[in-house]
């Protein structure tokens, strides 16, 4: 998978392993994405479920099943952590408000923070940037409907790329579609809705790219796409407002 080539104009993502403790803001040009070992985050669920709000530990304690509370509280918690490393307060002061899509946005737009979280089995991953972000992850596996799939939810021009695939890069091809297209439109705060809407680039051999755009909602100033493997074959797709190439930097 493609990480991307820096040049002097790039944007610079920076990777590393969720830290306990939070540093700096990122500064204009850069992106901070943070991956979690949800096995073993870097601090305990228990001090995690403290910096949730009254609301969100009432929300946490709705879910039945203790594997989805954990990784809610340890996704939020974390979340709280960073931004309100970012902003210079505590974790539970960070005031957050919800797009019609349910995506997590702050109260206050002032400080021209924008931020992301995802989680697939075993992994999330934190982003925040200056401009509008977002960030999917997935195991790569085998799927017994891939094409299916594809045929449900990519486009027309997707569906005729994806079938134009060698054989050998198919699954490849899939899991950089979806997961390039599901962190465009947490970015832009649409909804699934939308997928059919714009074009990925599919051939994992190419650079990921949006191509083509067909809706107002991913309308505006292009999107940048950069994707990266973390261990256990997971993909990593992350999109940025703009159309800054996006450089990957790991370590942080």
């Amino acid at each position: 998978m493609h990480v991307g080539v820096e040049t002097a104009n790039s944007v610079r993502v920076r990777v590393a392993a969720c830290p306990a403790v939070f540093g700096r803001a990122p500064a204009e040009g850069e992106v901070l994405a943070w991956v979690v070992e949800l096995n073993a985050p870097p601090v305990h669920p228990d001090e995690l479920f403290s910096w949730l709000t009254p609301e969100e530990q009432v929300r946490a304690q709705r879910y039945r099943i203790a594997k989805a509370r954990e990784q809610f509280v340890i996704g939020r918690g974390l979340l709280r952590g960073m931004l309100g490393a970012c902003l210079g307060t505590s974790p539970g002061a960070v005031e957050l408000t919800y797009l019609p899509s349910r995506k997590p946005v702050l109260c206050d737009p002032a400080p021209e923070l924008h931020f992301n979280v995802t989680h697939t089995d075993g992994v999330a991953v934190l982003a925040v940037a200056r401009r509008r972000v977002g960030v999917d992850v997935e195991i790569v596996r085998p799927m017994r409907d891939a094409d299916g799939l594809v045929g449900r939810y990519f486009s027309p021009a997707e569906c005729a790329a994806y079938r134009g695939l060698p054989e050998h890069a198919k699954e490849a091809g899939f899991f950089r579609g979806w997961t390039t297209k599901e962190a465009v439109i947490k970015a832009a705060g649409a909804t699934v809705a939308c997928l059919a809407d714009f074009d990925v680039e599919l051939n994992p051999s190419h650079t990921p790219a949006v191509l083509n755009v067909r809706t107002d909602l991913l309308a505006g100033n292009g999107w940048a796409l950069t994707e990266w493997t973390a261990p256990g074959n997971v993909a990593i797709a992350l999109a940025l407002e703009g159309e800054r190439a996006l450089a990957i930097e790991n370590g942080g």
